[in-house]
C-alpha cells in the first residue's frame, strides 16, 4: 500500500472520530431551570431571610436559577420574581440588618449566577437587582454593613 492510500485512510479515521465526537456533544441537552427558582415570592422571601447557606426548596443556589436560564422568557420570569422580591427586602433593609443581610444576597448571587451566563439578559437581570439593592439614606450602620456582607455571601456562595 503506497503512503498516499495509508495518509488517506488515515485522515477518513481522524474525519469519522472527530464527526463521533461532535455528534455526542450535539446530543447533549442543558438541565432546564429547576422548578425551585420560580417559586412564590412569599416563600423565597424567607428562605433568603434563613440565612447561609441559602438554598432553594433545600438543593438550588439562587445563581443557578440565572446561570441555568437559556431563554429570554425564563430570564424575564426570574427577573419578575428577583425584583419583587428585592423590592420586599429593600422596603425593610434600611432598618432591619437580617433583611439588608437577603437583599445583599440575593444581589450577590444573581450577579455571580450572571457572570456564567452568556446572555445580556442575564447581565441586565443583574444590574437591575443591583439597582433595586440600596439602602435609604438613614439608613442604620448595622444595615449597611449587613447589605455589603451579604453581598460578598451571595457572589461567593450564592
Amino acid at each position: 500500500m503506497g503512503q498516499t492510500a495509508r495518509a488517506r485512510r488515515a485522515a477518513s479515521r481522524t474525519l469519522a472520530v472527530l464527526g463521533l465526537l461532535l455528534l455526542g456533544g450535539c446530543g447533549k441537552e442543558r438541565e432546564p431551570v429547576p422548578q425551585a427558582c420560580f417559586g412564590e415570592p412569599a416563600a423565597m422571601l424567607s428562605t433568603l431571610r434563613q440565612g447561609p447557606p441559602i438554598v432553594l426548596e433545600g438543593r438550588t443556589r439562587v445563581s443557578r436559577c440565572v446561570s441555568a436560564a437559556r431563554t429570554e422568557g425564563d430570564l424575564q420570569s426570574l427577573g419578575v420574581l428577583f425584583v419583587r422580591v428585592a423590592d420586599m427586602l429593600r422596603a425593610q433593609a434600611s432598618a432591619d440588618p437580617e433583611a439588608a443581610f437577603a437583599l445583599g444576597y440575593l444581589t450577590g448571587a444573581v450577579t455571580r449566577g450572571s457572570a456564567s451566563s452568556s446572555g445580556s439578559i442575564a447581565a441586565q437581570l443583574a444590574r437591575r437587582v443591583d439597582q433595586v439593592a440600596s439602602l435609604d439614606p438613614g439608613a442604620s450602620a448595622a444595615a449597611v454593613s449587613a447589605l455589603a456582607r451579604g453581598r460578598l455571601a451571595g457572589a461567593r456562595d450564592g
